[in-house]
């Protein structure tokens, strides 16, 4: 009786071992799949514009900024680029994090927020450190990566940041974003691409999808 209870005892640890094993490879192939196909289920379309330093407030307002858009000014040593974005997809708890990338160089620049307005009123820039797994996660966001200065610390390059908006079902965005002092002056906006990540309530990134930017009509 000794031996068949210690031999049960065995079978039914080496069963709870696999079952967790399996569960823990379960989990391991649904978390790659979200990271690869995790954005398939959000529609998001992107309207651009290029305005003069003096008609960015314009820009804004034309895309359904209210007025007035006083806060919202150009650079006259940086180029800005309005965006309005809508999505549409399944309810989620957390946030959306718009990052915009000139793509014109390689790997692509994340051009700096500045701005940002939803349906709550305003939103700003923002980036915390989870953020860094998309660097490790998509080389098209390669830029977003941490820095190693020579003393050996680590920082984020100016330029990074977000324009974050609730995970809404259905809901817009409008967002300003500059480029860096003396980049090339962009004309078209299909060279820039969006990154629309989704960063769930832990504050934990899930996906980012790719989203390309229309030419300007």
């Amino acid at each position: 009786m000794g031996r068949h209870g210690a031999r049960l005892r065995w079978v039914v640890a080496l069963v709870s071992v696999t079952v967790a094993v399996l569960a823990t490879v379960h989990r391991y192939v649904d978390r790659e799949r979200e990271w690869a196909d995790g954005g398939d289920t959000l529609a998001v379309t992107v309207q651009a514009s290029l305005p003069e330093p003096d008609g960015v407030a314009d820009a804004v307002v034309a895309f359904g900024w209210p007025e007035p858009a006083d806060n919202v000014i150009g650079d006259p040593g940086r180029q800005s680029v309005v965006l309005r974005l809508r999505w549409s997809g399944p309810p989620r708890k957390g946030h959306y994090q718009v990052i915009l990338l000139d793509s014109r160089v390689e790997p692509a620049r994340v051009v700096q927020p500045y701005a940002g307005w939803d349906a709550d009123g305003g939103t700003g820039s923002n980036w915390a450190g989870a953020y860094d797994v998309l660097a490790d996660r998509y080389p098209w966001l390669a830029d977003t990566a941490t820095r190693e200065e020579p003393e050996g610390t680590f920082t984020t390059p100016g330029n990074v940041g977000a324009v974050g908006t609730r995970a809404t079902a259905d809901g817009s965005l409008i967002a300003v974003f500059r480029l860096v002092p003396g980049a090339l002056p962009l004309t078209d906006p299909s060279r820039l691409a969006v990154a629309f990540c989704y960063v769930d309530p832990d504050g934990d990134v899930r996906w980012a999808k790719r989203v390309p930017v229309p030419p300007a009509r």
